[in-house]
């Protein structure tokens, strides 16, 4: 049996995807990979391993690795410094003799794409591809937890949710179904080798449709405010949100993690069209429909995004 390796365990789509391989087979050899292996002591057992490993410290991940024969490789937040943490797995990967890697990119990944994100995951899957190690890349729209907890919820409580997405869309996929999507592709690598896959969710939404099911399901009336890149940043700024990213700054008051110019360069990309994608690849890969935005919103609506990721262990 093939020993698959998750690096970036700890967090959210870690552990999502940890918890699939158990239930799918209590027996699956599983190498949990992590910066702060105390949060995943619990996972210990005969046939799942934790070890420490640190993007920034490729002899961490030597040894992390050893032993492994698939890799899921969990894109960092450490936004502007990614690209040399990422190529630090994937030559690690190669010393260690890892046969495949699942890589967890971004939808609307473009050589002109503004947002910052794509920036950093476009490098990344050219040096993937350079690599020489077979390979599967998921590149996963917004999440639908964050349209609704990070997006939705504030605008309805202020009444308005003010974007500097224009008219663009995009197809926010769940959680969930990128968690099913990556399971999978660690299962059948073979199958899923040398795929591209956008991981969408089922129908495109602009902006003033989002804002219409927003108030549908928080029961406010929210109105959609298309606003300039720069009113944006300005607003981030009056309301404490950093420019730039600090991997030890403190979540904001909704629970995440994002600097301002991660997040509104994100909306100008939507707003030029790079996030307007409809795949039906989450099917594709796991036989399943994916999740209604609906259906998410439904779930999550009354807890803080921190806590839906907490939820999962």
């Amino acid at each position: 049996m093939s020993r698959i390796v998750i690096s970036g365990a700890s967090g959210d789509l870690g552990r999502r995807v940890t918890a699939l391989l158990s239930n799918t087979n209590p027996r699956h050899e599983l190498t949990l990979v992590t910066r702060t292996p105390d949060k995943l002591a619990q996972r210990e057992t005969d046939g799942i391993s934790v070890r420490r490993g640190d993007y920034q410290e490729p002899d961490s991940l030597d040894s992390a690795y050893r032993g492994g024969d698939v890799l899921l490789l969990i894109s960092g937040l450490n936004l502007g410094h990614r690209v040399p943490e990422h190529l630090n797995a994937i030559e690690a990967a190669r010393r260690a003799d890892i046969r495949h890697i699942v890589y967890t990119s971004v939808g609307g990944v473009h050589p002109t794409n503004p947002a910052l994100s794509a920036k950093d995951h476009w490098q990344t899957e050219i040096d993937l591809r350079d690599s020489g190690i077979a390979h599967t890349i998921l590149r996963s729209s917004l999440y639908s937890e964050i349209v609704s907890q990070i997006l939705v919820a504030p605008a309805a409580q202020a009444g308005v949710m003010a974007q500097a997405t224009g008219y663009g869309s995009l197809a926010p996929v769940a959680k969930g179904d990128v968690a099913n999507c990556a399971a999978a592709c660690l299962l059948d690598p073979e199958r899923h080798a040398g795929a591209v896959y956008e991981i969408t969710g089922p129908e495109l939404f602009d902006f003033e449709k989002i804002a219409r099911l927003g108030s549908e399901v928080f029961g406010v009336p929210i109105k959609y405010e298309r606003v300039t890149a720069d009113e944006r940043l300005a607003f981030f700024d009056s309301v404490g949100i950093p420019r730039t990213y600090d991997p030890n700054m403190p979540p904001s008051p909704d629970g995440h993690m994002w600097a301002s110019d991660e997040l509104v360069s994100a909306e100008v990309a939507v707003a030029g069209g790079y996030q307007a994608l409809l795949s039906h690849h989450v099917k594709l890969i796991t036989g399943r429909e994916p999740e209604s935005l609906r259906n998410v919103m439904e779930q999550v609506k009354t807890r803080r995004y921190d806590e839906i990721s907490a939820a999962v262990t």
